[in-house]
């Protein structure tokens, strides 16, 4: 890997701080920081940047969420929901020792500057910060701008120790999980997990390794601010179901993937016993009404009788309707593909690509040509790829398919997401009613 030079982590430090110059020994900052109401810092010792920099070059960067040596590890974590006892936090847990043979050490709490520069390095908007700056850049300046530095500190002024470690590593809003060996060891990852297990087993705490930092640049999640960006939003000339409004409501809300993916596909579900009866009933009306049809002819009123069967068997069988054919006629009801395609480009228009030629690792292969000229094979193909989704998700049998592995998939599941957001939409708009 491209060793980090000097000047490269300087650069990346410019995305909080406002360093206008810098020597062999010290940045200069352009704006102070305050330390108290007598005193304030215009330039840092830049020792320990040096020291991290070296660091960094001897890790091995998995990637911008994870560093790792052959002794030690430092690992972003991210917190799930917020259950649990407010009063307990992980940094409670700064020092945590093993007491076998292990000679294990784990400590949560703020990023080392080292983890912070491979993060900041990641970030590839150059200032000043622009509106699609990530929040915790935006987070981290506002941090230093609208608080004094001695308010990230419990030691009195005189004892501050004003080092650009403890200043990243205080304006930063991440946590990390840090691991040391008495010896080299692969199997960090592992020991993560056991950790943030035991955490959640005694404390109710629930945090993960994070994967990626995607969601430090709100990668997966769909955004509507630009339908309002240009004037304030209209009052609404519908009303629309209860019940579909609060499953869309806790989609857009969740942070979990997999809660949202199936919070959206319940919106469609909502309507499966309907159109899949519909249907039925449709298909009994049609075999009757066909010209070649005979009351007189025992042939026909048995052709009758074998749909009428055939369907109630496969609705015993399934426990319910057959829900991938009641997907395919919530799709076909309600879902125009072309203002589908219109909100996917609008969105990520490399998504449209994406669903073309990938399908989900964790499902049988199902590509789907949103502009694919036979509408109802862009359709029947969807509702296979969002129902074989949805099974993933839900069904966690260990055997030989393919299945979803929560908080690893994550990043593939994301990318579903918007698919079906955007048909969720059009359900609950087809359902809205004119005030």
């Amino acid at each position: 890997m491209t060793e980090v030079t000097h000047e490269e982590t300087i650069k990346a430090l410019k995305f909080v701080l406002d360093i206008d110059a810098w020597t062999e020994n010290h940045l200069i900052l352009e704006t102070p920081l305050h330390v108290d109401s007598n005193t304030q810092v215009n330039r840092l010792d830049i020792a320990d940047l040096k020291t991290a920099t070296m660091d960094l070059n001897q890790s091995n960067r998995e990637n911008a969420a994870r560093l790792k040596w052959p002794n030690r590890c430092e690992y972003l974590i991210v917190r799930n929901g917020a259950i649990g006892p407010s009063g307990i936090m992980p940094r409670d847990f700064e020092n945590v020792d093993s007491s076998d043979e292990t000679g294990l050490k784990y400590s949560v709490g703020k990023p080392s500057l080292a983890f912070a520069l491979n993060l900041l390095l990641q970030a590839e908007t150059p200032p000043p910060l622009s509106a699609r700056t990530p929040y915790f850049i935006q987070n981290a300046r506002r941090r230093l701008r609208d608080r004094r530095i001695i308010g990230y500190f419990d030691s009195p002024p005189a004892e501050v120790n004003v080092s650009l470690s403890h200043i990243i590593g205080e304006v930063m809003p991440l946590m990390t999980l840090r691991i040391e060996s008495s010896r080299p060891r692969p199997d960090f990852k592992d020991a993560a997990e056991a950790f943030l297990f035991q955490l959640a087993f005694n404390y109710d705490i629930s945090y993960r390794v994070a994967a990626d930092v995607d969601h430090l640049f709100g990668v997966g999640r769909v955004r509507r601010r630009g339908r309002v960006a240009d004037a304030a939003m209209d009052a609404p000339r519908m009303t629309y179901n209860s019940d579909l409004v609060h499953h869309y409501q806790l989609a857009v809300s969740a942070e979990s993937p997999m809660l949202q993916y199936l919070s959206y596909y319940h919106i469609a579900e909502h309507f499966f016993e309907k159109v899949f009866n519909d249907d039925f009933v449709e298909q009994v009306r049609r075999k009757i009404a066909d010209p070649a049809f005979s009351l007189k002819r025992s042939k026909d009123i048995q052709g009758v009788i074998k749909l009428v069967t055939s369907t109630q068997r496969r609705v015993r069988e399934e426990g319910g309707v057959d829900e991938q054919r009641a997907l395919a006629l919530v799709l076909e009801h309600f879902i125009d593909t072309e203002r589908l395609l219109e909100d996917l480009k609008a969105h990520d228009a490399e998504l449209v690509d994406y669903y073309r030629s990938n399908s989900p690792s964790f499902t049988a292969e199902v590509l789907v040509n949103l502009e694919g000229a036979r509408d109802s094979e862009v359709k029947a193909a969807l509702a296979k790829r969002i129902y074989q989704t949805r099974n993933a998700l839900v069904h966690a049998k260990d055997g030989t398919k393919p299945k979803y592995s929560p908080f690893v998939d994550d990043a593939e599941l994301s990318k579903e997401i918007p698919l079906l957001r955007f048909c969720a939409e059009q359900v609950v708009i087809a359902h809205g009613k004119v005030i």
